[in-house]
């Protein structure tokens, strides 16, 4: 199973390693940096509990990545590739009784079985609707999905993602979920004016397709947050088709988008 423990073993193949943050339950949240030019882009995946394949499919690309000596004095490449491991653990093994938000949650839910259903962190926050950008919490208590939280940034998972991209300031930021084969690129008007024409650049090279979310994809996400403040490249990647979690069967085809889509970024970018 790809969890959190398989993240763990992965990030042990590289060279250079950090720790970004720690989760409500303190497992690590890991950085991969490559490369030493002096711009960067910034990837992350498995925002969401569900969306487990995600980091292994970004993980792969790091590997790949990292064998392509042309790009390596170009930029600096920072991956992320479990940004919710709590929210990945629950959804693949369930609720451990020792989470301290153990009984909280399954007061809220009702949930006893969270493998189908759970995409927040262990708090019951839903990381992709805590940014401050147009944030809004959709629900009022903790729940599998969409639940904004008390305010922007109160996990410390989307502090982490926040903080690295106030610290290295990207020209692409990319944020791996799933499932749509879709590539989002704008925010309330606020994205570059070559993000357009770069999204739909990519989606042609790959079988995407670019465009415009809706209803609650369209605020809170990280994408949303970095356009808002720095109106540079970021896009929202979404793997693969089916209904999450999807089938490891899946995964195949999946690094292979992440591979194709990234490296038709940075050329695009950079």
């Amino acid at each position: 199973m790809y969890g959190y423990p398989h993240i763990c073993e992965e990030i042990k193949g590289f060279k250079k390693v950090s720790v970004i943050g720690n989760t409500r339950e303190k497992r690590n949240i890991f950085c991969i940096e490559l490369g030493t030019g002096d711009k960067c882009a910034v990837f992350s995946a498995a925002f969401h509990g569900l969306e487990y394949l995600t980091a292994t499919a970004l993980i792969e690309f790091a590997k790949r990545f990292s064998e392509i000596s042309e790009y390596h004095s170009r930029l600096r490449l920072f991956v992320v590739p479990m940004v919710n491991p709590d929210g990945v653990e629950i959804a693949i093994n369930g609720i451990d009784p020792k989470n301290a938000y153990h009984r909280d949650i399954i007061k809220h839910t009702g949930i006893i079985d969270f493998t189908k259903v759970w995409q927040a962190n262990a708090s019951g926050v839903d990381i992709n609707h805590n940014f401050n950008a147009g944030w809004d919490s959709i629900c009022d208590s903790p729940a599998p999905t969409k639940y904004g939280g008390e305010y922007p940034e109160s996990e410390p998972e989307t502090r982490a993602i926040a903080n690295l991209l106030r610290k290295t300031e990207p020209e692409l930021f990319i944020a791996f979920h799933s499932q749509g084969k879709e590539i989002y690129y704008d925010f309330n008007g606020l994205e570059s004016e070559s993000a357009k024409e770069n999204a739909e650049f990519v989606a042609k090279r790959t079988g995407y397709k670019a465009t415009v979310p809706d209803g609650t994809a369209t605020f809170g996400g990280a994408k949303d947050y970095y356009i808002q403040e720095y109106h540079k490249e970021a896009y929202t990647v979404e793997l693969g088709m089916g209904k999450n979690p999807l089938p490891h069967s899946a995964l195949p085809e999946m690094i292979n988008d992440v591979y194709n889509i990234g490296r038709n970024f940075i050329d695009r970018v950079f």
